[in-house]
């Protein structure tokens, strides 16, 4: 069974798009034959790996809302066994266009479904990642729907928090009336200064508050990691001494420790 992960949260900023790419990377560069799928209009996983937004003739806005066929629009990146479902401002219209479709919730999954569950092992992925755009609407609440574990990129800070618990609570909503296989694999912690005071507060209320649902690593704020979408390669690529590629190494060991996948 493939694992669907939805990194998701409402709040920009907090580096979700910077975890999906290397998260992805990571369980690439481990033997995991892994789907990026980049949901946000912003397109910043696709150009992060070097495809050219502008040049796409087909994307996820195509493969969600025109029928068109995942081997038509999936794309190598420069990891191996890591391919990219890319997207540009094709998807701004999508929430409303989505909203039109009967069962829209469930919409996502049903496409995904076709491929994933093909007998031939065409498109045997042992896991798909899906960056999702910053907010709660309508396409963000179908990709909870057709995933099976939340990754939840959180700053320590108490701004953070108070998003964070909104989307828990839209999370458990999910969970009761749409996706009852509906998990949450973890929060990450990301940007932590470790001379900071406040980062090292947050991080302890947040690990007494939510326990293990908090992952043991925490990604720094590491300028390294921040370059690395400039050079259209993922950290572990880029710069792969870097605190940042270790951090992003050590959270995917405990991500295969979580879903039982350990190292191929």
């Amino acid at each position: 069974m493939t694992e669907i992960i939805a990194v998701v949260n409402q709040k920009g900023g907090v580096g979700k798009t910077t975890t999906a790419i290397n998260v992805a990377a990571c369980l690439a560069a481990s033997g995991q034959k892994t789907l990026l799928i980049d949901a946000d209009s912003q397109a910043n996983s696709t150009s992060g790996l070097g495809i050219s937004k502008q040049n796409l003739r087909e994307n996820f806005y195509h493969f969600l809302m025109h029928g068109a066929e995942l081997e038509a629009v999936l794309m190598e990146t420069p990891v191996p066994d890591l391919y990219i479902l890319p997207a540009n401002r094709d998807l701004l219209p999508v929430n409303h266009e989505l909203r039109e479709l009967e069962a829209w919730e469930t919409h996502l999954k049903r496409r995904l479904d076709k491929y994933l569950t093909d007998e031939s092992g065409k498109f045997n992925f042992d896991f798909v990642i899906i960056d999702s755009p910053p907010n709660l609407e309508t396409l963000p609440i179908s990709i909870m729907a057709a995933a099976n574990r939340l990754l939840i990129p959180t700053l320590p800070e108490y701004l953070s928090l108070e998003g964070l618990a909104d989307l828990i609570d839209t999370y458990k909503r999910i969970r009761e009336n749409i996706n009852p296989g509906l998990s949450i694999l973890g929060v990450l912690i990301t940007k932590y200064l470790s001379t900071n005071r406040l980062s090292k507060e947050v991080t302890q209320d947040l690990r007494e508050n939510m326990g293990s649902l908090v992952f043991e690593n925490v990604i720094p704020q590491n300028v390294r990691v921040a370059e690395s979408p400039s050079h259209c390669l993922p950290i572990i690529l880029y710069n792969p001494k870097a605190s940042g590629a270790l951090s992003y190494q050590a959270v995917t060991k405990e991500i295969l420790e979580r879903t039982g996948r350990g190292l191929k």
